[in-house]
This record gives C-alpha cells, structure tokens and sequence, in this order.
C-alpha cells in the first residue's frame, strides 16, 4: 500500500508536468476542448490501480508434524529469563508510517480547510440571497455578496447573481453569462472541481500540484467560453464585454465564476480567435485521448498478482510412532484399544475415506514406569534486534536509471512538437477565415504576411477604437468595484488593480496606434 502510494504520487506529479507543458500547443492548435482534456492523464493516474503479472505456480511443500516436540514443548516450564527479555523489548520507530500518517493527516486538514471556506462562503451567500427563478432544476438568485456571476453546488444547484446584475449587463450580456454558468452544471465541471480539489489535498505538499490546479481551472473557464461561443458564435463582442464586467480577484475552490480576473487577457485572445472546425475539434479530442492512454501506459506500475492455481499439497500422516518416545506409545495404544472396542471406528484423521478393517485382538499394553520430569531448559540470551540493511548500490542505480527513462521519455514528448508549426497554421486559419468574413476589407500587397493581413483585414470589419473604448470603461468600472470592496485584502487588491491598470494601459496603447 505505501510502495503504491509513493509511486502514485510521484507518477501524477510528473504527469502535470508533461500537461503544463503541453496545454498551450495543444489548445492553440485544436482549441480550449483538447487542452481541458488532457488534465484526465494526472487524475486518472491517481486512482490506477496496479496491473496484475503472471506468477509462477506455488510448489508443493510436504506437511508434517513431530508430535513428541509438541509434548515436548507442553510439559516444559518456560524460561523465566527469556519471559523477561522478550516483555522488555520495545519495539523501534517504523519512520515510514509515521510519513503515511503525517501525509494522510495533511490531506485531511486541507480537504477539510477548503470545504469549510467553500460550506461558509455558500451559506452567507444564500442566506442573504435574493428570490430568484429556476432553469431546470438550477436555482437562479440574486445575491449581495458576489461581485460576478458564479456557479455552485452538485446536488443542490445554485447559480448566484450581483445585484446589480439587470442594471450592469445589457440583455445580450445577461443571457451569455446565464449561459456560461448553466454550462458549467451541464457540462459537469463542479463534479470535476470536486475531485480536483480531493487530488489537490493529496498533493497538499506539492507545489507543482498547486500550479496544476490552477491551470487546470483556467483552461475548465477556456473550454466552457469554447463551450457558449460555439452556440452562439455571432456574440463574441458582448460575451467580451460580460467577461470584463464580471472580472474578480478571487472565487471559492469549488465554486465557477464567469470572470476570473487573473486570467481576463488570455480569455480575450481566445474569444478573438475561437472559431475552430469541427474536423479539427474531433482530432484535438482524439489527441487528448491518445495522450492520456499513452501517458497512463508508460507510468502504469506493477506487481505481482496472486496465482490463479495452487499446487496441491502432499499430507504426509500428522502422527509418528517412534518406538523411544513413551508419549508416542500412549497415543498408539490408546488409539488401538478403540479400534479393538468398535472394528468401524476412523480417526478423524485418517486421510482414507474407506472404514478401517478388523483388527485382531491384541495382548494389553504393559503400563510404562513415569519417568524422571525433564530438566528445565537453560534461559536463552536474549538476540539483540538486526538493522535493516540498506539498499545496496545495485538497486540504487536501477532506481535512478528509472527516473532518468522516465524523465527522458516526457522530454522527448515535449521536444517532439513543432510549436512553430502549430504557429503557422493556426495563423494562416485565422488568416483565412478573416479574408472570407471580411469580404469589403481593402486588399493587401501581395508579400504580406499572416500578422499584416490579420490586422489589415481586423480594421477593415471591426471597429477597434469603439471595442477599445468600451473596454476602457469597463476597467474603470472594474477597478472602482475592487476599490470598494469590503472583503478583500489589501494585498489582493492591490494585486487586481494593478492587473486592470496593465489592461488598461495595453487597450490604451492599441487605441493611439
């Protein structure tokens, strides 16, 4: 159990690894779908049981008991000095359940820390909630408490709402942060925030399976904006704006919010180029899952499982006689004056399943003189406990001979991607989708490049100095929110007012180009 648990460990955090770096090539090219799927590899490595190895047939081992050593052993007083030896021995610290222990009880603290701030956030939010509607069986409130639309439950579903939320968003802005958050439930992204945040308390140790956590939450909020672009792909401009305006510093760990403040620019590139075919989302999925299986594959660990068939066992007679052993012919004669008082009487055990013949009578067994009681046995010294022996130098290079295979192999998954080619094409796509929506754009000289003729023909269809200006007053309007809200730390909003000051000043700079 602790051998599986070390290896599970070790596997999945070196599988983050191999998605934090694969996730950007993969949804550049294949869309925000693909890269939300390859976060399975580590999850699903977590829970891998080991696989089963075929195992030699056990060989037959002969049974047989010296029943004068038994008698031997009853009639012998024990030694007083090894009664004492053994009653004072203690036995040493085993250090490695005492990590098990120490890790298990982390993991519980965390998981228990979370859901606690998560239980209270959703209980101050409810209980100060608003009436709403519902959609379904989702509960649709309005709450003073949340500065953005967000997300929450698994068997009691809620979807909160600010305030301020009919006054804020414009129709179209209302209806695609409403269908932001209903894609979260049907999607079953809180069910998938759950068992990250159990993963993440198992790892509540690592600091990769931090990071991991948080991206994994960012490309969760990139497939679901995939999600209600795709349905709805004349809307980029107002779902822009809605993210904009639900921009917040920070959300419960099991809960989804429309916008993450934290990842508001990556979100708008992703909006600006979204539009991916359906070929290409189904080799992007296919992708994921080639990966997944591969990865779960090469980290799989092993054992050897139990046999399927068991030699049979030889029984050789449990009972001996030996003609110097008086405890021997007692037993003997006892057992033969029964055969002579009932011919059909069978041990019970004899291994012969046929009734045991007539026996002819037999003289009476003289009785046997008592004899002398035995000395007793000499005290053992006591055996001073053996050291474990270390690991011998043998098993140590195959050890790290190990890590290195398996540190070489995600180098090589990783080397084996030509992001300049993803690049290209990804650039010559958005090249040539702009060129056919489009169509009134002035045309371009004829050595332009992919980025020239993007923003040639961006500036031909879509009025950048109105989006920028629109998304100017919402930075402002984000930033006096952040100013005055009360249950932020000072730390954090300054962090999220420095943020929106970089947003603003990079919208700014477009504008005077």
């Amino acid at each position: 159990m602790i051998g599986w648990t070390i290896e599970a460990l070790a596997a999945s955090t070196l599988l983050m690894l191999v998605v934090l770096a694969l996730r950007g090539p993969v949804a550049a090219r294949f869309g925000a779908h693909a890269a939300y799927l390859l976060w399975l590899l580590p999850a699903l490595r977590m829970i891998l049981p080991r696989m089963p190895q075929a195992a030699e047939p056990v060989r037959a081992v002969p049974i047989h008991f010296d029943i004068s050593k038994l008698v031997a052993a009853a009639t012998a007083p024990p030694p007083a000095a090894a009664t004492l030896a053994g009653a004072a021995a203690q036995p040493g610290v085993n250090w490695l359940t005492v990590a098990l222990v120490v890790w298990f009880g982390g993991a519980a603290v965390y998981l228990a820390w979370q859901l606690g701030r998560h239980h209270r956030f959703m209980s101050i939010a409810l209980e100060n909630a608003a009436p709403g509607f519902r959609r379904g069986s989702i509960k649709v409130r309005l709450s003073p408490v949340v500065s953005g639309p967000l997300a929450a439950g698994i068997f009691h579903r809620h979807i909160l709402l600010p305030q301020d939320f009919e006054h804020r968003y414009n129709g179209a802005e209302q209806q695609l942060a409403l269908e932001h958050e209903l894609a979260h439930h049907r999607r079953g992204d809180l069910i998938a925030n759950s068992a990250a945040l159990v993963m993440l308390a198992l790892h509540w140790f690592n600091p990769i399976a931090h990071l991991a956590y948080r991206a994994f939450r960012a490309d969760q909020e990139l497939a679901c904006d995939a999600t209600v672009l795709g349905a709805a792909p004349d809307a980029r401009s107002d779902y822009g704006r809605a993210l904009i305006k639900s921009a917040r510093a920070g959300m419960p760990a099991g809960a989804c919010a429309l916008g993450p403040a934290t990842q508001l620019k990556r979100r708008m590139k992703m909006i600006a180029h979204s539009t991916r075919s359906r070929a290409l989302r189904i080799a992007g999925a296919s992708l994921a899952v080639i990966l997944v299986g591969v990865g779960l594959g090469l980290t799989a660990s092993g054992s050897i499982a139990a046999p399927s068939k068991v030699a049979p066992v030889s029984v050789r007679p449990l009972f001996q006689a030996q003609a110097s052993s008086p405890a021997q012919g007692i037993v003997v004669a006892d057992r033969t004056a029964r055969v002579v008082a009932n011919p059909a009487y069978r041990d019970a055990d004899d291994d012969l399943a046929a009734p045991v013949a007539p026996v002819a009578p037999v003289a009476p067994v003289a009785p046997v003189a008592p004899q002398a009681p035995l000395a007793p046995l000499a005290p053992l010294a006591p055996v001073p406990p053996v050291p474990p022996s270390p690991m011998s130098a043998a098993q140590i290079r195959q050890i790290t001979e190990t890590a290195r295979q398996a540190s070489e192999e995600a180098r090589r998954a990783v080397a084996n991607i030509d992001v300049a080619a993803i690049t290209r094409e990804a650039m010559a796509q958005a090249r040539a989708e702009l060129a056919r929506e489009c169509t009134h754009a002035r045309p371009g000289p004829a050595n332009e490049t992919d980025n020239e003729a993007i923003s040639r023909l961006a500036a031909g269809c879509v009025d950048m100095a109105e989006i920028n200006r629109e998304v100017q007053d919402a930075l402002r309007e984000a930033a006096d929110e952040i100013r005055d809200a009360q249950d932020l730390s000072n730390a954090d909003r300054a962090r999220a007012l420095a943020a929106i000051q970089r947003a603003r000043s990079e919208s700014a700079r477009r504008t005077n180009r």
